[in-house]
């Protein structure tokens, strides 16, 4: 975020100040200590150019007056007589002082609940790095990449030798369908393995690594996905699953944290046929951005299996609706208008890579991500990775497995992303 200062008496000079917070921005306003520094009048006209994440704001003081005009174009920041909607794009605050009607524009934009939206709405569609909507690292674009990775990835991607989902729906796990040069029916004994599995539930966790760059700012991201799947003894291949994502974002010095919690249920329709319903909510926060928002999902996501040779070729076809929530912090509500159908399609190529280790897999994947509705910075994501995962065997059953990957992504408006990714599952 920036600012630039203009008097508009006296000489004319400029100064841009770069901030990582909002509140530093706002609290940089202070036109008496301006005055000294630019050397001139308290009560000459002054203007300042805010920029909020590629959001224009204007903040000015017309010559003797205490009159501050705020003006954020395009914005409708206050209702009518009515309620009903919105105005005009400017705000006058008259303080008793040029003080006092900074600190009315400071209520205004923590108390006003419909400024608040309309500007938390305009961020998510203008801005790059917006916690909330329209990047890579944003609360809703994480919960369409858990959704898909749920209803299809963790389907899929785990197997060693020629596997299905049919052998995969029955523990999220992967399985030996069989050692390379074995003779006999190996789906006959993959499906007896799978058999043997069902009875266990399972706890996962991962740790993830997004670098991405995108309008000029480079953002850096940690999250922390925890899961926990339920077999259901009286339904074989029913699965539930409980999702706990936790993630941590740093963009340019400004620190984002956001939460989620999902649950998914596996239904199989055949041997080689899931799909995957799930429902989630999530909260995402940052004081330095000035931004604070929740999201609520459904999805259902479609996981289909071939066998090509001793590898799996999967399909996965994902759609599911994301909504904008309103979320309290502290004495702050809020809240954006963000409302978006999101279709997720992928491939994915999964088999055994013995010249390197026995019971090692290979993945290889491509996915594309489009949204549909309200504007937001970025509406198309593609996604290609790699990843290679180690299984450990305990009387010839999965017992456990590790996976590393990694994958570029390119999204709409120049975003491009790295992602690294490990996990386990026990």
């Amino acid at each position: 975020m920036t600012i630039a200062i203009n008097p508009v008496a006296g000489s004319a000079q400029t100064k841009n100040f770069g901030f990582s917070s909002l509140a530093a921005a706002i609290d940089q306003i202070d036109f008496a200590a301006l005055a000294r520094d630019f050397q001139y009048a308290p009560n000459d006209g002054v203007a300042v150019q805010l920029d909020l994440r590629g959001l224009p704001a204007t903040l000015a003081f017309q010559q003797d007056s205490t009159a501050l005009l705020f003006r954020m174009p395009g914005l409708k920041l206050a209702r009518d007589a009515q309620g009903t909607g919105g105005t005009a794009d400017f705000v006058i605050f008259n303080g008793l002082d040029r003080a006092d009607s900074i600190r009315l524009l400071k209520n205004f934009l923590k108390n006003n609940r419909y400024a608040l939206k309309a500007i938390l709405t305009a961020l998510a569609r203008r801005s790059a790095i917006d916690p909330l909507a329209g990047n890579p690292l944003s609360l809703m674009t994480q919960k369409m990449k858990t959704d898909f990775r749920d209803g299809f990835t963790h389907k899929v991607s785990q197997i060693w030798g020629c596997g299905t989902t049919a052998f995969n729906f029955s523990n999220d796990a992967p399985i030996m369908v069989a050692a390379l040069g074995a003779t006999g029916d190996i789906f006959a004994d993959a499906q007896r393995r799978a058999a043997e599995m069902r009875a266990g539930n399972q706890f996962g966790i991962g740790l993830g690594y997004t670098s991405a760059e995108a309008d000029g700012y480079h953002s850096t991201g940690i999250d922390l996905p925890m899961s926990y799947t339920a077999n259901l003894d009286r339904l074989p291949g029913h699965k539930l699953r409980f999702d706990l994502p936790l993630a941590y974002v740093d963009t340019e010095g400004a620190s984002t944290y956001s939460v989620g919690l999902g649950v998914a249920y596996t239904y199989p329709i055949s041997e080689v046929w899931t799909l995957t319903p799930g429902v989630g909510v999530g909260a995402t926060g940052s004081e330095d951005l000035g931004s604070a928002g929740g999201v609520g999902s459904f999805s259902v996501t479609s996981a289909y299996t071939w066998r090509v040779g001793d590898y799996a070729l999967s399909m996965g076809n994902s759609v599911g609706k994301y909504d904008s929530l309103p979320i309290k912090i502290a004495d702050i509500q809020a809240e954006a208008d963000v409302k978006n159908v999101v279709y997720t399609n992928g491939l994915l190529l999964s088999g055994p890579n013995s010249l390197i280790a026995r019971n090692l897999v290979m993945e290889l994947s491509i996915q594309d991500t489009r949204l549909s509705g309200d504007a937001v910075y970025s509406q198309v994501y593609d996604e290609v990775g790699v990843a290679l995962g180690y299984i450990n065997t305990d009387m010839g059953i999965i017992s456990s497995y590790f996976k590393g990957g990694v994958s570029y992504l390119a999204g709409e408006n120049n975003i491009r992303a790295l992602k690294l990714n490990l996990s386990a599952r026990f």
